[in-house]
């Protein structure tokens, strides 16, 4: 069983690229998508809000098809390309024309069905660019929590340190004015910016935020579904099928099937060398053997007998008499 594990990233923030917004460049879209309009929050802001999702989405695409392509590529490792492949394991040495055949067949279907599977992994990145979603309870807490964030970011104020700061009576002069008018120390941070047009350009900044991580977590999800679909199940469950489809082994003849069964070029080619080798050195120790008949032959002969090396006289060592080789002779080595 192959084990995914895939992850797909939103976007990478960069304070140098120009898909990261700020305040300013969110307050600018809105107020040139307004117009003559009143400067009160309304239409404008939601159009922002969806150029801005829409920018985050094009991020999408590339990590959801590099999830398909690794995964294409481990199959087709695992089963045709590495050392130690599948098919090769399933199918004896010899048979060698029978590997390349199922070989060709397992190709030929992951290929098939990461065709399938970039199809519909870029239909689904197409549907996230327009904006859907029933989760509204999760789109609306994110939203506070996000809102909550960017209005600290941006005030540069942490009203929780300072809130802890406080000595015992300035808390409950807070609490008290805080309480007379039904609110708590809590709900400081939802109080917005000093500009109203801040304010809607932090609102939909939040909106964004929210929305794309509800769309996110959603892509993330379908994305490893779509691949073990149409990839994983779809090749376990119809690989068997195709290989004898493809293979023809209901269709075709007994003598096209013995053609898979012979041995290929190059074991036939590999035979007829260690035949050449093997005959080769059968003559050479057909000659040596021979040589050494002949040897055995001449110096048998009376004739050859003093020619042979083993025969030869062996000469006197030089500098003694006959008497004193005698001598030299019987001394014991």
């Amino acid at each position: 069983r192959i084990i995914l594990s895939i992850r797909i990233t939103a976007y990478i923030v960069n304070t140098k690229s120009k898909n990261v917004y700020t305040v300013g460049d969110v307050k600018k879209m809105i107020n040139e998508a307004k117009g003559r309009e009143l400067a009160i929050p309304g239409p404008a802001g939601y159009e922002s809000c969806v150029i801005i999702i829409a920018n985050a989405v094009n991020h999408w695409n590339d990590p959801a098809q590099a999830c398909v392509e690794n995964i294409h590529k481990l199959m087709e490792g695992w089963f045709v390309n590495e050392k130690e492949r599948i098919v090769d394991q399933a199918v004896p040495e010899k048979y060698r024309l029978i590997r390349n055949e199922m070989r060709r067949i397992v190709s030929k279907m992951l290929d098939h069905y990461k065709i399938k599977c970039v199809d519909e992994v870029t239909s689904l990145w197409k549907m996230e660019k327009s904006e859907f979603t029933t989760n509204e309870h999760y789109m609306i807490t994110n939203r506070r929590k996000y809102r909550a964030l960017v209005d600290k970011i941006v005030s540069g104020n942490d009203l929780d340190n300072k809130l802890h700061t406080l000595d015992n009576q300035s808390k409950a002069r807070l609490d008290a004015i805080l309480g007379s008018l039904g609110l708590s120390a809590e709900k400081l941070k939802l109080i917005p910016s000093s500009s109203t047009f801040d304010d809607e350009a932090i609102d939909t900044i939040a909106g964004a935020l929210a929305y794309i991580r509800v769309a996110l977590k959603r892509f993330q999800d379908v994305v490893p579904l779509h691949i073990q679909f149409h990839m994983i199940d779809r090749f376990a469950k119809e690989c068997e099928d195709v290989l004898k489809k493809d293979f023809g082994v209901f269709q075709k003849s007994a003598e096209e099937l013995h053609f898979f069964f012979q041995e290929d070029s190059r074991t036939e080619q590999r035979r007829e060398n260690l035949r050449r080798r093997k005959k080769r050195q059968e003559r050479a120790l057909e000659l040596i053997l021979d040589h050494e008949k002949r040897e055995r032959l001449r110096c048998t002969s009376s004739a050859g007998y003093n020619a042979c090396p083993q025969n030869a006289k062996k000469p006197e060592p030089p500098g003694f008499t006959p008497e004193e080789n005698m001598v030299v002779q019987q001394v014991p080595r």
